[in-house]
């Protein structure tokens, strides 16, 4: 994978010409770094002040972090969520959505040795069906509960970076080439007419070519689209797939995770990611 520094500034024209994903606000440090899957980067995002806040309210509340994954990947970082209508403001506005399509905010701390193997981090519309991993012709049929309409989906993932990591905990976008590779279409097809895919890659490769490799920086955000609007059907963005390499340095993040739509979170997301009683 290439470097973060090494990537050249692109210009936004493609994203923002694209139809079949959310378009995200503006920022005067907004920086596109990748297309095709496309990866924003914003430094100094949140402060180093407000980096230190988030870590100690998170300290004392981290529990073992679980990944849903019937077919492989593995997590084992602590972390926790969070109540917090200041940032997750902020975070709305950069992705130009309702607050209410925000589900509670995650922070995660990653000990040395520990990681977040391969993922996306699009929705599972239930069990896995053949051909179609994620089941999005199944979200077409039954959409998620308490949606609208059907294909909804996290449609953006901002996460921050609370902590300066020298060494190890990039996160990696390895599989940037996954529909050209091992898709269910050809090349780039998918972000003209978007379609399930099987889920099958190399895991522990990626899919070749030129991935992208972010080292954490406090107070940088990273924006990505896991799937397609709702209305493109919600599909999932294999290419979008990345992981978290080893830590060697202690790392801290938040995670954003941002739907197409308001939900009732109870009915859709596990106690690991709601907000605990009375917060």
């Amino acid at each position: 994978c290439r470097s973060l520094t090494s990537l050249p500034s692109l210009s936004h024209e493609r994203y923002r010409a694209s139809k079949i994903f959310h378009q995200i606000g503006s920022h005067p440090e907004l920086r596109l770094i990748h297309e095709f899957p496309f990866i924003f980067t914003v430094p100094n995002f949140l402060s180093a002040a407000e980096c230190a806040a988030l870590r100690e309210r998170a300290a004392g509340r981290l529990a073992p972090q679980t990944f849903d994954s019937d077919a492989y990947g593995a997590r084992d970082s602590q972390g926790c969520v969070l109540d917090e209508p200041g940032l997750q403001a902020k975070l709305a506005a950069l992705a130009a959505v309702g607050e209410n399509q925000l589900q509670p905010l995650k922070v995660s701390r990653y000990a040395p040795e520990q990681r977040f193997t391969i993922h996306t981090d699009a929705w599972r519309a239930g069990p896995a069906e053949p051909g179609d991993w994620f089941n999005d012709r199944r979200r077409q049929r039954s959409g998620v509960p308490g949606a609208p309409i059907a294909g909804v989906n996290r449609i953006v993932t901002i996460f921050v970076y609370l902590s300066d990591v020298a060494r190890g905990g990039r996160t990696r976008f390895r599989w940037t080439r996954y529909d050209e590779c091992e898709g269910g279409t050809l090349g780039r097809d998918f972000y003209d007419a978007p379609a399930p895919g099987h889920g099958r890659t190399d895991l522990e490769n990626g899919s070749g070519g030129d991935g992208v490799s972010i080292r954490p920086e406090e107070g940088l955000a990273v924006v990505h689209f896991p799937a397609t609007t709702a209305e493109s059907g919600g599909f999932t963005d294999y290419n979008a797939f990345h992981d978290a390499e080893p830590a060697i340095d202690e790392k801290w993040i938040a995670q954003q995770f941002i739907w197409s739509h308001p939900l009732e979170w109870s009915r859709v997301l596990d106690a690991e990611n709601l907000l605990p009683p009375g917060e």
